[in-house]
């Protein structure tokens, strides 16, 4: 039975997965993808922090390419396979902390479900620390984990319990008069007396820049901090760098900025320039504490997503792609500074490297949300052929994720639509 375009539409993408813009995407290349009616847009999100290498690079492709010519799954828990090793020692290199172990996953929050399961198996413990506007996937545990809003898990309760929350170091809206590390940290220690016994902690579980949740910046101190807690209870630290890792943030990992190290970490999204791929990073003194079998999954690890990860690595050390990210963020965020001068609903400029954000604000106020603002400029940006994200629970943010090797020409490009979108929204 033949359906028109329309129902068609409806067949692949039904309401609950939900979409930004009405397009149909026939292909794409570096910062830019085209439509099926032959139009040009620049790209400022890349599939979510995905295709930090561009669309269509040619060493990832031809990897890839080559992978499949040779064979496409070798299921993990029958052989050991060249690729998987490669990319293994690969990321262990790149990742903070002498990690020695890899298991690899299909999808982000594939990675933090498994990142728990490690640290519960590992301390005998049951419960999980996370914090208030943290995004960490949408499978039954990762929504639990999840804080940032309620769409993520409204009408899907009783959600899985041991999951405690407590405010994460947003500096921007740290009550009036308080220090954003020690606020955040006296919260910490309330819901370790209120709530949870410490010794039941298995891990603190934290992004290092919040996602969906306004891209925060943390302190350094906080971070630290955490670290130092994690040791003093018994638990296991982990940072999810899913969003904020593979060279987003201007360094191979946005924990490097802080000092610390993780027992643990997730990587998914920008590890394969777009093949599914994830990975759990640990020592082997975690990971030899597991039961054989008890972790794993048919799909993970699949050749062809490996053979793009590690192209992926090569392609990002051979060009320099962690350095533009650092010298193009720097840029974008004093282009977006210098607005910001002009126009009081655009609260606070933040990010690091290629991880950037405003955040909108109703002037005159007390920091009191506009998101009516940013879906103005989200829809400016749109009309003008920029694809452009919002975040934050309050939905008042704009977040820029560019390709780690967008070009200075295209960065301007991409300035001047959303400067010229702040100054119609501001207009209406």
């Amino acid at each position: 039975m033949s359906v028109a375009v329309q129902d068609k539409k409806q067949l692949v993408v039904p309401p609950p997965q939900g979409r930004s813009t009405g397009i149909t995407v026939d292909h794409a290349e570096g910062s830019w993808f085209y439509t099926s009616d032959g139009e040009k847009w620049l790209d400022m999100v890349m599939g979510i922090a995905v295709v930090n290498t561009g669309y269509s690079h040619p060493k990832v492709l031809a990897a890839a390419q080559a992978q499949m010519e040779k064979m496409v799954h070798a299921q993990m828990a029958l052989f050991y396979n060249q690729p998987a090793m490669d990319l293994a020692e690969k990321v262990c290199e790149i990742v903070p902390g002498n990690m020695d172990r890899v298991l690899y996953a299909n999808s982000g929050a594939e990675a933090v479900e498994n990142a728990v399961k490690l640290a519960k198996q590992a301390t005998r413990r049951p419960a999980t620390i996370a914090f208030q506007g943290a995004f960490h996937g949408r499978t039954h545990l990762t929504m639990a984990l999840t804080c940032s809003k309620t769409i993520y898990r409204g009408h899907f309760e009783p959600l899985a319990g041991g999951i405690f929350h407590s405010p994460y170091c947003y500096p921007y809206r740290t009550p009036r008069g308080e220090d954003p590390t020690d606020w955040a940290l006296s919260r910490l220690d309330f819901v370790l007396r209120s709530q949870i016994v410490p010794d039941d902690v298995a891990a603190i579980l934290v992004e290092p820049i919040q996602g969906e949740g306004g891209f925060v910046v943390p302190t350094k101190e906080f971070m630290q901090a955490l670290r130092k807690k994690a040791d003093e209870i018994g638990a296991l630290l982990i940072i999810d760098e899913i969003q904020a890792g593979m060279g987003r943030t201007g360094k191979w990992f946005c924990h490097e900025y802080c000092d610390v190290t993780a027992d643990i970490v997730t990587i998914a999204k920008g590890i394969a320039s777009g093949f599914p791929l994830s990975a759990i990073v640990s020592r082997a003194d975690i990971y030899d504490k597991h039961s054989p079998g008890s972790l794993g999954g048919t799909f993970g690890g699949n050749l062809v997503s490996l053979a793009a990860g590690i192209a992926t690595i090569d392609a990002m050390r051979d060009e320099g792609m962690v350095e533009n990210a650092a010298r193009q963020g720097e840029k974008l965020r004093a282009a977006l500074r210098d607005l910001q001068k002009d126009y009081p609903q655009m609260g606070e400029v933040r990010g690091l490297g290629l991880m950037d954000a405003v955040e909108f604000v109703v002037p005159g106020t007390n920091k009191e949300p506009n998101a009516s603002f940013a879906k103005k400029v989200i829809g400016e940006c749109v009309k003008h052929k920029m694809l452009i994200l919002g975040c934050g629970y309050y939905d008042n943010c704009v977040r820029f994720l560019p390709a780690l090797n967008i070009t200075d020409a295209d960065l301007d490009t991409a300035i001047g639509i959303f400067s010229d979108a702040v100054k119609v929204a501001a207009a209406s």
